[in-house]
């Protein structure tokens, strides 16, 4: 399946960075590659461009989108913060450019399957990078009433932050929260007045948001 991703402002980003040919850019959030395809194409015969993602969906999708270009690309399975390790190892001392496109792709909310979205019952995963262990479903289950209404509010502003701690925990004595439709559900259920349907914003919106941050 094609991996799906709009790139913010391509042509801004390219002019704003200068491409030029032979400088060295590091796309650090490649998702769909579209930003780094339009760098490449302005920075070949003997550029070189090093993308990096956490999402190894991503970094397969990159291997294919920029094939023609593989001479001029390096790509890395990792987290931009090690980006300083990544130019060490190649022994480059300085960039040209750096790009970061924060935030998750189309592909991650409508295609992973990993449950970053309420819109689509899916296990509660939200791991960008599958390899780390904590999932969004190991934080609804074990952490503690207190832990859980502070990642609510402090990462999501969510105002029911308290009632929907309870009510999470209330339920989790039922059995495991394991799907985005079962806790999109308790969220619901724990906000008065509030429903999923109609047009005002999901009253989940906030907390899973929160969990994406927290995982």
């Amino acid at each position: 399946m094609p991996y799906r991703h709009i790139s913010a402002m391509p042509v801004e980003t390219v002019r704003l960075l200068n491409c030029l040919p032979g400088k060295i850019y590091a796309d650090c959030t490649i998702g769909g590659a579209g930003h780094s395809n339009s760098i490449i194409k302005k920075i070949i015969p003997n550029g070189l461009l090093l993308g990096i993602d956490q999402d190894m969906d991503a970094i397969l999708n990159a291997k294919q989108t920029l094939k023609p270009y593989k001479a001029n690309v390096r790509l890395f399975h990792d987290n931009f913060a090690n980006l300083p390790g990544i130019l060490s190892n190649l022994k480059i001392p300085a960039i040209d450019g750096i790009l970061l496109d924060l935030g998750l792709s189309l592909n991650q909310l409508e295609v992973s399957g990993r449950g970053f979205s309420f819109q689509k019952d899916e296990p509660l995963d939200m791991r960008m990078d599958t390899r780390t262990k904590n999932k969004a479903e190991d934080i609804v289950n074990r952490k503690s009433e207190k832990d859980l209404k502070k990642i609510f509010f402090e990462l999501g502003e969510e105002r029911y932050s308290k009632r929907i701690a309870r009510n999470i925990v209330k339920k989790r004595k039922q059995g495991p929260i394991k799907t985005t439709g079962q806790l999109s559900e308790i969220i619901c259920q724990a906000i008065p007045g509030k429903s999923s349907s109609g047009k005002q914003r999901h009253p989940a919106t906030k907390v899973f948001m929160a969990l994406r941050i927290a995982v």
